[in-house]
């Protein structure tokens, strides 16, 4: 399949148009039942006792499926149509998990202020998340998000700091409310700005929840190397006067291209015009 028929598949699917109104789109079965399946048995095997809810980014690429996903054409092509860019940056921020739900929230990176450049239109930045069971009413899943809340900057440059809190505490009778309506095996991209919380369990879902998640960005050196640089810095976290380090993002940190990557992978991206960025 030739790169213009890859995009035009993608547009038939996602709409970059979309994505800037809504703030996400919906990537309908990228594992069919028995993928799905078989990535559950292995997030199971990774992610055992109740110590264990998110996967580090060495253990995710060591696993050929799991790794996999985030090389396959069809999300690669539409990630390039919803970014506007043939040669998009990933940066190894993939990890599956288990049993993690949070409340109301865009992303730390996004939020504080030394984040105004994020803010910026140029700026584009998609979290993806590949849920592995139905997103139900009471069960939950997968996420809800506040629609069109990544352009709650007003301005479009940061210079007005977004009020996340606020809206936070309001969001219950919200209209611009949603729950992403996803199958197991659809993946969710959306906006990094956009403000999104765990869909809540209102009953026992009888299961356990898992979600392959994965980053992808718009070339641009400069924001690139930021990104990365605030990961670091996130990477180590004190409360209560007490400083401690953040396994997955100090291990993001420390990871270098193409060392620290399986051969397969480095050559999948490279065939794929996908590009690796760490510090």
């Amino acid at each position: 399949m030739t790169a213009a028929t890859r995009t035009a598949a993608a547009t038939a699917e996602v709409s970059a148009e979309r994505l800037a109104r809504h703030g996400y789109v919906i990537l309908r079965g990228v594992l069919d039942a028995e993928e799905v399946a078989k990535a559950r048995a292995l997030c199971t095997g990774y992610l055992t006792g109740s110590g264990s809810r998110e996967m580090l980014t060495s253990d995710f690429l060591a696993d050929d499926f799991l790794a996999g996903i985030v090389l396959r054409e069809r999300v690669v092509a539409a990630v390039k149509e919803l970014l506007g860019d043939d040669e998009p940056v990933l940066y190894p921020n993939c990890t599956a998990r288990k049993n993690v739900y949070v409340p109301w929230h865009v992303d730390a990176t996004f939020v504080g202020p030394t984040a105004g450049y994020v803010w910026e239109p140029g700026f584009a930045h998609l979290q993806c998340g590949l849920y592995l069971q139905d997103n139900d009413p009471a069960a939950g899943g997968g996420i809800d998000v506040v629609r069109a809340s990544h352009l709650m900057s007003f301005d479009g440059y940061g210079t007005r700091e977004p009020e996340f809190d606020i809206p936070a505490r309001t969001l219950g009778e919200s209209a611009l409310r949603e729950r992403v309506d996803t199958r197991a095996g659809d993946l969710v991209v959306w906006n990094a700005r956009l403000m999104h919380t765990s869909t809540p369990v209102l009953q026992d879902a009888g299961r356990e929840k898992f979600g392959v998640f994965f980053s992808y960005a718009r070339r641009h050196p400069r924001d690139n190397h930021r990104f990365m640089s605030q990961i670091a810095v996130d990477s180590v976290r004190t409360m209560n006067g007490v400083s401690r380090p953040i396994p997955r993002l100090a291990e993001i940190a420390r990871l270098r291209h193409p060392e620290d990557f399986p051969a397969w992978f480095a050559e999948g991206a490279a065939d794929a015009a996908v590009r690796i960025v760490t510090l």
